[in-house]
């Protein structure tokens, strides 16, 4: 029996995905100099030292690529505060490098910014939530391929031991950072990784495009934001102004459309809603059993009979 090699779906995600690299670290007007690793303090950062990226022999794998084929990106640092450190500078961005620098006895090539810690904790939240955008675009570039090959969601799921929906929410947010707009901006600029805060972007800047890119805004200029409640919050006050009291639907704004395909496309949103909220219940109640039937099991455990 002859065997089909299968397409590797992730063949093209690299050129597929270089619009969601990193920024480029070097700005206008800056210049990438080299310093002694040992003379930068690196604090904890959001990506922690139990990630396997440092483990010594990853730090050693990337000690021997820049040594053969040098420094690809430089790290960005900022002067440190406190002069009586022992330290001139303090890591922002590029503790790898800096770590495997350290091991190779090599200078670190880095840029340094003077910023504040706000802009610092930016930095290092855009540089980690961008790593994590990538796996998730190559994983659902994969999806995308194996769609095109099996033709059902449901082989699709079949194919990667997953439910459907798990399938339909990556496929979701591949199309949405494929499509200019507040979903994929937020990737762009590392404003979020999470799927479904992706996906609630798409589905809110149908509805309302200014909201949408507000939210990005706001996210962007404070890292603490809470991104996913904004979002639905966002969403159910929109959806609350455009249903009138009878339970029927109106337009938020008229459009170069015709008003029934305005009125179908707020229905199919009410409706791909309503399957989440639905969805969400449905895991929340099987939660919720299982701690049931947990709680029974160690009432039974120690329960004694009365003598």
């Amino acid at each position: 029996m002859t065997t089909t090699k299968k397409p590797n779906a992730f063949g093209g995600a690299v050129n597929k995905l270089s619009d969601f690299q990193k920024q480029k670290a070097v700005q206008e007007g800056e210049r990438i100099i080299k310093v002694n690793p040992g003379e930068v303090e690196c604090k904890p950062q959001i990506r922690g030292k139990q990630n396997p990226g440092f483990t010594q022999e990853s730090l050693m794998e990337l000690g021997d690529d820049i040594e053969q084929n040098g420094q690809a990106e430089p790290a960005i640092l900022r002067p440190h505060p406190n002069p009586e450190s022992g330290f001139k500078y303090l890591m922002v961005a590029g503790e790898r490098r800096q770590r495997s620098c350290a091991l190779k006895g090599l200078l670190l090539e880095a840029v340094v910014r003077d910023l504040t810690d706000a802009q610092a904790k930016r930095i290092q939240r855009a540089e980690n939530v961008q790593r994590e955008n990538l796996t998730q675009l190559e994983v659902a570039l994969a999806l995308k391929g194996d769609k095109e090959e099996l033709g059902t969601l449901q082989a699709v799921a079949d194919e990667w031991k997953k439910s459907v929906s798990w399938v339909a929410e990556r496929l979701a947010y591949l199309d949405a950072v494929e499509q200019p707009g507040a979903s994929r901006t937020a990737v762009q600029n590392g404003v979020t990784a999470d799927i479904s805060v992706v996906n609630d972007l798409a589905r809110l800047e149908r509805l309302d495009q200014a909201a949408a890119v507000e939210l990005v805004q706001r996210a962007e200029e404070d890292p603490d934001l809470n991104l996913r409640n904004e979002v639905r919050t966002q969403l159910r006050t929109t959806k609350a102004l455009r249903i009138k009291p009878g339970g029927k639907t109106k337009p938020a704004k008229p459009a170069a459309n015709t008003d029934e395909d305005t009125e179908l496309d707020v229905l199919k949103e009410q409706n791909a809603v309503l399957a989440e909220q639905v969805k969400a219940l449905e895991a929340e109640k099987e939660y919720l059993t299982q701690e049931l039937e947990k709680a029974r099991q160690q009432i039974a455990e120690q329960w004694k009979p009365t003598e």
